[in-house]
Parts: structure tokens; sequence; C-alpha cells
């Protein structure tokens, strides 16, 4: 009886573990910078009239972004493909208010085809790089790299920032920051993964490699 009850009373701690994994995993993917909704919005409106076919391409983006967000990230795992499609609608929303159109650098190597990883696992370092990168300045890009080694996956973010802290700083409050995306990390894949944070002069870089 007593085995018996042990068992029952363990298995039920394991449930609520599980449970409580779940809600925090769910409530840490839930932080949506509204920041990106509200920017997005009003440099649409910018171009209704003068622009129109850029605010319908604008607005295909964003409903496509918002698609992903609401319905295909709500799984536990997305196809990497899919991930990339929303990381690359993103980049062309952030490209319609900037002038400089090699800006950003976005390169793939590798295989991506029927891998699955988390969702919305690798969007907060691109948006980091937007929020906190140097716009409109020549040569003062963001440079993005995504590489399938093995049964490894390699994400690489580089900006350049104004000043050596600025990056640092805004990590420490509000939208996605670095803390979020470890705890995300920690309870996705522990073990698994590797997170550096480099900071040189004037340049930001985050290297994120997963074992798949």
């Amino acid at each position: 009886r007593i085995a018996i009850d042990w068992f029952v009373s363990s298995q039920k701690q394991k449930e609520i573990e599980k449970q409580n994994i779940s809600s925090e995993l769910a409530l840490l993917r839930s932080q949506i910078n509204p920041h990106f909704l509200f920017n997005t919005l009003n440099n649409l409106n910018s171009f209704v009239y003068r622009e129109p076919e850029t605010t319908y391409f604008g607005i295909t983006k964003l409903s496509d972004i918002l698609k992903y967000m609401i319905y295909d990230a709500s799984t536990d795992k997305v196809f990497l493909d899919n991930e990339i499609s929303y990381i690359n609608n993103f980049i062309a929303l952030q490209k319609l208010r900037i002038k400089d159109p090699d800006y950003i650098q976005f390169q793939i190597e590798g295989n991506t085809k029927d891998i699955l990883i988390s969702p919305m696992l690798l969007i907060p370092f691109v948006e980091n790089a937007f929020k906190h990168g140097r716009k409109n300045v020549e040569g003062k890009g963001i440079s993005i790299s995504l590489k399938i080694s093995e049964d490894n996956l390699i994400f690489i973010v580089s900006n350049y920032i104004l000043d050596s802290t600025s990056a640092t700083n805004s990590n420490k409050n509000g939208g996605f920051g670095l803390k979020n995306i470890k705890r995300r990390l920690d309870l996705l894949y522990p073990g698994d993964y590797s997170l550096e944070i480099l900071k040189e002069t004037d340049i930001f870089t985050v290297k994120l490699s997963i074992k798949l």
C-alpha cells in the first residue's frame, strides 16, 4: 500500500511539473513585443495613399506573421523552413522603413528540410538586432546566418550598435530580452545548446548552437 501511494504521488508530482513547464513555456512564448505591431501598422499607414502596392505587400506579410504566431506557433515543434519564412516576413516588413536595401543580409547554409524546432525561438535575436542596430548608415547593417551542420543548428546574428552598452542594457528591460530566451532554451534544450554573446566596440553578436 505504501509503495502504491508513493508511486501515485510520484506520478502526480511529475504531471504537475510537466504542466508547470508547459505553462511557463506558453507564457514565455506569448511575450511578443507589441512595439513591432504598433510600428508596423504606423509604417503601413504612411504608405496607404502614396504607395498602395507597398501597403498591400506589407499587410500580406503582417497577416502571414500573425497567422504563424497565433496558429502555427501554438504547437511544441514547427518545421524549420516555416520558422525561416516567418523570419523572412519579419525582415521584409522591417525593410519598408530602411533606406539601404543591403542593410540586412540573411544567409542559409545546409539542408533545412524536415527539421523540427521550437517555434519563435530564433526571431527574438533578429528583433533585438533591428531594435538596437544602427540604421541608415552605410556599411553598418545586420548580418544573419543559419547553418545546419550534421545534427547541429548554428544561428548567428550580428549588428552594429551606437555604443557598447546599448544592446546589453536593452536585454535587462522588457521585450524578449536574452533572459527570456535563455529560460526557454533551458526548458526546451537542457544540456543541448550553447549561447554566446560577444560585444566589441560597436558590434553586438549572438551565436546560438542547438543539438537537433
